[in-house]
């Protein structure tokens, strides 16, 4: 029997990436999204071909990095190939609020998005934590499958994909610096904080009852929260130790562990209230951007994770953006 699963378990992994999981998405695609693209629909008035990242709540999209990821993956991809790269961000806030061009202009122009299904074409694929070599294999070339296609002059990407992280830190920057109102925030903090600080993030999802995830996830007892909390806020004490004199940026999904951490004389989080992207009607995102991007100017970026918290990688692309050094630290 452990023989036959040795041989059953490779085959039944290579049927899924080769068949099932493309047909999986072109039946989304089928059913799920062909009701935004008619055939009557307005056509573009910049016929040119395109690569546009859609986050317009058709579907279930992602957290700020899970979409950047994809922002900066086919940002990577038109580069090469030579075409139109464009970002249609509007769910549930517009990202021009919080990012806006930098050395690349990815807005769209007024007339340019259409939904006309002779023009535009949607591609889909759902959200996943693998990462390994298959599956960064798998999304390539389904994108090249899916982007060779001629006959549409606006390919619309939704959800994430990440097989072409690289170039992450060039290509964000290259894209986005802060809008006014982000960067005037930033410039407070920064003055909080000092010249020099290191930053520690810590992800709980609805571990600790205080966040609102899009799907929901396990939480703890009242008993295990606080034992959780208390083993999370000795590691942020235990760093300090390795980094004596400096300010510690604390950044988190739970406002009660970064509260429990603010009583340290040397902890520092944002003000503002702690939301996910994909969440409906939360009125203000600029803490997610400020942790972001004050992520990216610490000296050290830490991630502190036990069992049975989420890992994430929040911390690691904002460490990515600023070509800061990432760690880890498991316990």
């Amino acid at each position: 029997m452990k023989n036959f699963r040795k041989i059953i378990q490779p085959a039944r992994t290579w049927i899924n990436y080769a068949f099932f999981r493309r047909y999986r998405y072109a039946r989304k695609i089928r059913r799920h999204f062909k009701q935004y693209y008619t055939p009557d629909a307005p056509e573009t008035l910049f016929p040119e071909q395109s690569v546009i990242c859609m986050a317009d709540g058709k579907c279930h999209h992602g957290g700020l990095a899970d979409r950047l990821r994809s922002f900066v993956t086919y940002y990577g991809y038109c580069r090469k190939h030579g075409i139109r790269f464009g970002i249609h961000f509007t769910f549930p806030f517009r990202l021009e609020d919080y990012l806006i061009p930098n050395s690349y202009d990815w807005r769209l122009r007024p007339g340019e998005l259409t939904f006309n299904q002779k023009q535009a074409r949607a591609f889909y694929m759902d959200n996943t934590s693998d990462d390994g070599p298959r599956e960064l294999e798998f999304q390539r070339k389904l994108s090249d499958r899916y982007l060779s296609d001629r006959h549409h002059i606006q390919h619309h990407v939704y959800s994430s994909f990440y097989y072409d992280e690289a170039n992450f830190g060039r290509y964000f920057n290259e894209l986005f610096r802060p809008a006014p109102r982000i960067e005037t925030l930033l410039e407070k903090e920064r003055h909080s904080l000092g010249d020099s600080y290191i930053s520690v993030s810590a992800r709980f999802l609805e571990l600790l009852g205080d966040f609102k995830e899009p799907k929901a996830t396990l939480r703890l007892s009242p008993e295990e929260q606080t034992d959780l909390i208390e083993r999370c806020v000795r590691q942020v004490e235990k760093l300090h130790s390795l980094h004596p004199g400096m300010n510690i940026l604390v950044t988190s999904d739970s406002r009660r562990f970064t509260e429990a951490c603010s009583r340290l004389p040397y902890v520092h989080s944002t003000p503002g209230q702690i939301s996910h992207v994909d969440v409906e009607g939360e009125a203000d995102h600029a803490r997610t951007f400020l942790d972001f991007l004050l992520i990216a100017g610490a000296s050290h970026v830490y991630q502190i994770r036990t069992a049975p918290m989420y890992g994430g990688n929040f911390s690691l692309r904002a460490a990515q953006a600023g070509s800061r050094p990432h760690n880890l630290i498991s316990f």
